[in-house]
């Protein structure tokens, strides 16, 4: 068995290569940076001088970061290496004792043609949750090399092997002050817009909510750029539950001096479907459907103003533990440094979520919230039964790779790995838009710091995402420094014909595969709730996914 990287290498913007103890060949696909500091970075031979293939893969992944890839040929075989949170997506497949690989989310047009049979067992597991990280796809053979991860082919056989879960597993809590890591979380954030754009030549857009999350990378961007003015993309609505939001994205507008362009959210958006005719084909269903066409008119956008990347701000809530204050509580009050500071800390928790000082404090006692939490992660809430499928996923599964090596590790520190994971299924890939998208906080120095760093520094005296805050508030308008949350479009309830979406599966291709009943689909409807709208739309998706692959 041998492996063919030809196309991986045909997408790299560039390329390196190293030979350690000539016989060990090292090639890196685009622009490395250091794993610490974000810093660019080179090969260096010296760090690979007498190690095995495992030892070099496992330097590798410690020691460098980036949206690259790496191809090590030696002696003991060949391997494939993806750093933590590369964005760069990598699909295989077995042909004829060949290993193809290629990048992009867009499936080759080769692999379009065979017509892969569907993987059911996988398409059950999205369906019950959309988030669930796994190099298995919704088409038998295609695998994917999850970030974190390395392809390993030796010996006429191949395997991936995850290095990521232990990596998060051996880190230990930093002991510095606010001010130390808010600097650090700057230099960093700024470390990360100056990698994902470097080889754009300031040809790139930004979507900005007038969030806290966006407006941060676009300040970073501002701060980097500053011989040219930034192309900043905005959706709004006037129908949102919240209310139009298009004043803090101008205030962002006026700070960073960037051009505006306004797309309305719901201009294209369909009720009555998911307007899956905008996707292209690709090895997974798309976890964003309910966006489909939002995102395409950002994309659109963003073509046409000549950029050929979008920037967003997606896993920020994430990183910054944008969570429930009672399953943050009891970490918060470990932190605490005497009987004053911990009384100040709850009776600040308390404020913030309206409840007495007694509640939380009997949530701190017994960890309730924070093991409701973790049932997400580890426990019975990972595959829930959805209202609607008539077939069980694998209960044994887990939610990412590695997770039950992690189950050590505190609550809010599984939120944000989790969250981060997360994050990376958050991909969409358009018909006719060349445009790639990037997210400025998956960065894996970027989210080493936020897992390093104390829990009271990333809420401070109340202020949730204090860090995030801090590392930019010379700069940030003060409308959106002091933004408790935003908007989130229309309401879920109000966004479609459900019973619109109920014929288009029961026509579907995942309906005459047995994985949905007819009579719960019906009962959904007929009790329209939160849950079950979304599980409507999440099966709705999958079925979409699916009829493209049959009828092409």
């Amino acid at each position: 068995m041998r492996l063919n990287a030809d196309a991986l290498l045909d997408s790299a913007t560039a390329l390196a290569s190293i030979v350690v103890d000539g016989q060990v060949e090292l090639t890196v696909l685009n622009d490395l940076v250091d794993a610490e500091i974000g810093k660019p970075a080179e090969l260096e031979p010296t760090h690979f001088k007498g190690k095995s293939l495992p030892e070099i893969l496992a330097l590798l992944q410690e020691r460098y970061a980036g949206d690259v890839a790496f191809i090590v040929r030696a002696p003991g075989g060949v391997a494939i290496v993806r750093p933590p949170f590369s964005e760069i997506s990598i699909f295989n497949q077995v042909r004829n004792d060949v290993i193809e690989c290629w990048a992009g989310l867009k499936l080759p047009d080769g692999v379009v043609a065979q017509r892969q049979a569907f993987n059911l067992g996988y398409l059950t597991g999205v369906m019950c949750n959309a988030s669930w990280l796994t190099p298995q796809t919704g088409l038998c053979g295609i695998f994917e090399l999850l970030s974190g991860a390395a392809l390993i082919v030796s010996r006429g056989t191949f395997r991936q092997v995850d290095f990521l879960a232990d990596a998060v597993a051996r880190l230990k809590a930093s002991a510095v002050s606010f001010e130390e890591d808010t600097a650090n979380f700057r230099q960093l954030m700024e470390a990360s817009v100056a990698h994902k754009t470097r080889r754009y030549n300031g040809a790139f857009s930004i979507e900005c909510s007038g969030g806290l999350d966006s407006s941060v990378v676009a300040l970073a961007a501002a701060d980097l750029h500053r011989d040219r003015p930034l192309s900043l993309l905005n959706s709004y609505s006037e129908t949102d539950v919240n209310g139009d939001e298009r004043f803090f994205f101008a205030a962002l507008a006026e700070q960073v001096g960037g051009t505006r362009t306004y797309v309305e959210t719901n201009a294209r958006s369909s009720m009555t479907d998911l307007s899956s005719e905008l996707l292209a084909p690709t090895a997974r269903p798309c976890k964003l459907a309910a966006t489909t066409a939002t995102t395409f008119q950002l994309h659109e956008a963003a073509q046409t103003a000549g950029s050929r990347l979008v920037l967003t701000g997606d896993g920020g809530d994430q990183l910054f533990l944008r969570m429930s204050r009672l399953a943050i509580a009891r970490e918060l009050l470990a932190e605490t440094r005497s009987p004053r500071q911990a009384l100040r800390e709850l009776a600040g928790l308390a404020i913030q979520t309206r409840a007495s000082i007694w509640r939380v404090l009997r949530d701190v006692i017994t960890g309730q919230s924070s093991r409701n939490l973790r049932r997400h992660m580890f426990g019975d809430l990972r595959f829930p039964q959805p209202p609607l499928a008539s077939v069980l996923p694998d209960g044994r599964a887990e939610l990412v790779p590695g997770a039950r090596s992690l189950r050590h590790l505190p609550t809010t520190r599984l939120f944000q790995f989790f969250g981060m994971r997360n994050a990376e299924l958050n991909r969409i890939a358009l018909r006719g838009i060349a445009v790639e998208e990037r997210k400025a906080f998956v960065f894996w120095p970027l989210i080493k710091a936020g897992l390093l760093t104390a829990r009271r520094h990333h809420h401070l005296n109340g202020i949730d995402r204090a860090l995030e805050r801090g590392a930019f508030r010379e700069e940030l308008p003060d409308v959106i420094y002091h933004r408790v949350g935003k908007g989130a479009g229309r309401d879920m309830l109000m966004r479609y014909e459900y019973g619109a979406l109920v014929s288009r599966i029961e026509r579907s291709a995942l309906y005459r595969h047995g994985l949905i009943s007819r009579d719960l689909l019906r009962s959904a409807v007929d009790n329209l709730s939160y849950d079950s709208a979304s599980a409507l739309v999440r099966v709705c998706a999958v079925a979409d996914w699916m009829d493209l692959h049959e009828l092409g």
